[in-house]
């Protein structure tokens, strides 16, 4: 073979072995959620496309409600997002999600055509770009983000090729970093913090603004790259406290919407359709909770529905990883409420009120019952009888049913998951010359046994991996429930 074609060979396999070498390093090395929504990383691995694809910023990950739209109407969505996104930036995500995905709608949220001028920052390139897989888009995108920003050609390079992220995150990298928990994750941020604000009021609620001409433009392009795929486009605001001057900002969206003839709904017109509660509803000034975000959800899935024929996907095939994300939802929702719960005997009820099939894990732990039967009657509910009670031990349920007792002080009992092991084991031991239960309830390595005298549970879901909540009560302090931190996905 002839030495000069030789040393295109090697020099291709080696170029060829340094993107495979740094593909896979960036894998790793990649910030895995940069401010929102689901993510590209998970995104590129949908083997269905959802119907329905949400953009925008914070607003737009923090408002739509993916499991609403899959329990009460069967729609496949999924929001990519970044927090404070502009609308330039949102015009690439649509460019990158229409290459490779085929939705029948796309809704963009319109908080990134306010504002001024166009600027952007390092803090966009890396909550943007990072996610995002190289193709002529993303050179593109890389490109528009450098001029905008006066890169340099060394600067200009390396975000192309997302060198800056591999020198900052070794001392960070966690587990999430090596294994995806949440594969199913299709964006939704949602949150039940209640935070009360007045609601706004405007000198001249009809006045319209002006829109930055760099952001009409990039908008267009939106319109035109949906158009030229066949994809319908819905424009809508979230609502939030919102300044006079977006105000008139969404205005003048309004009339630009109505010439192009794309539907725009803006939210912060209809907070008395939707009965908005400013005292309720809201989490931040700028976003809403999980009860404003159920509520506009429910407003633009009927819009959905009844505009673009959009399929009922629940029970079909390809779509499992929609029915994983709604149950994740629905067992935050139960967490929640056993959090909400103030004493034992509510947690309990909660407990016995649950409807998924839930795994619970429930010790009599020391001296539980130094202040006699004060719970008893709940424990009862679960199936536990009076004998079972004042022996103590460990209780195991699933789905409301109870598979297990092991009695007494001293146990040892193990259980696989797909996840990872449950291990429940105690023992007496003398401390300080008295007896007491040494008690572990280990779940994915991490011990949840809240309190020494009383009651501790663990509710956990097995076909997710999912700790629901893990809390006690220390009969000795009354019966006030104590609650594990839980790391927020």
């Amino acid at each position: 073979m002839d030495g000069k074609y030789w040393k295109l060979i090697r020099a291709g396999l080696f170029l060829l072995l340094t993107f495979c070498l740094l593909s896979g390093i960036l894998k790793i090395m990649n910030y895995k959620d940069m401010g929102g929504g689901g993510g590209w990383q998970r995104f590129y691995k949908l083997e269905k496309s959802a119907d329905v694809i949400f953009f925008g910023s914070s607003h737009a990950h923090c408002t739509i409600d993916h499991g609403l739209l899959w329990d009460e109407y069967g729609i496949a969505g999924y929001t990519l997002s970044a927090g404070d996104q502009k609308i330039d930036s949102t015009s690439y995500f649509v460019k990158e999600a229409l290459r490779t995905h085929s939705p029948r709608v796309i809704a963009v949220e319109m908080l990134g055509m306010t504002d001024a001028e166009l600027v952007n920052s390092s803090t966009d390139v890396y909550r943007n770009s990072l996610g995002m897989r190289w193709s002529s888009c993303f050179g593109k995108y890389i490109g528009y983000m450098a001029d905008n920003m006066n890169m340099g050609r060394e600067e200009r390079q390396q975000v192309f090729f997302k060198l800056p992220v591999v020198h900052s995150r070794y001392g960070e990298l966690t587990r999430s970093d090596f294994e995806d928990t949440i594969p199913f994750m299709m964006g939704y941020r949602g949150s039940y913090e209640r935070v009360s604000f007045d609601r706004p009021e405007y000198s001249d609620p009809e006045a319209a603004g002006s829109l930055d001409p760099q952001r009409l433009s990039m908008l267009r392009e939106i319109l035109d790259t949906a158009k030229e795929r066949g994809v319908y486009v819905v424009l809508f605001a979230s609502p939030y406290v919102v300044p006079e001057e977006t105000w008139m900002q969404f205005n003048a969206l309004e009339e630009f919407a109505r010439q192009e003839g794309v539907p725009f709904l803006n939210y912060n017109k209809l907070y008395d359709e939707l009965s908005i509660d400013f005292e309720k509803d809201f989490r931040d000034t700028g976003h809403v909770n999980n009860y404003g975000a159920a509520k506009v959800t429910e407003h633009l899935a009927r819009f959905l529905e009844d505009n673009y024929e959009l399929p009922d996907r629940r029970g079909c095939a390809g779509y499992e990883l929609w029915e994983d994300n709604a149950l994740y939802l629905r067992n935050k929702e139960l967490g929640h409420d056993l959090e909400e719960a103030q004493d034992i005997n509510e947690y309990l009820a909660v407990v016995s009120a649950m409807e998924e099939e839930q795994l619970v894990l429930l010790a009599l732990t020391g001296n539980y019952n130094a202040q006699g039967e004060v719970y008893l009657d709940r424990l009862m509910e679960l199936g536990i009888t009076r004998e079972e009670y004042a022996a103590g031990g460990l209780f195991l349920f699933r789905g409301g049913q109870r598979v297990l007792y092991l009695p007494g002080r001293e146990y040892s009992h193990c259980i696989d998951t797909d996840f990872g092991e449950l291990h429940m084991e105690s023992a007496v031991r003398i401390m300080e010359g008295e007896e007491k239960d040494q008690v572990y309830l280990l779940a994915d390595g991490k011990d949840y046994a809240m309190v020494e005298n009383g009651v501790n549970v663990i509710v956990y879901n097995e076909a997710l991996g999912q700790l629901i909540d893990a809390a006690g009560v220390d009969v000795y302090l009354g019966l006030e429930m104590t609650h594990c931190e839980k790391r927020e996905e």
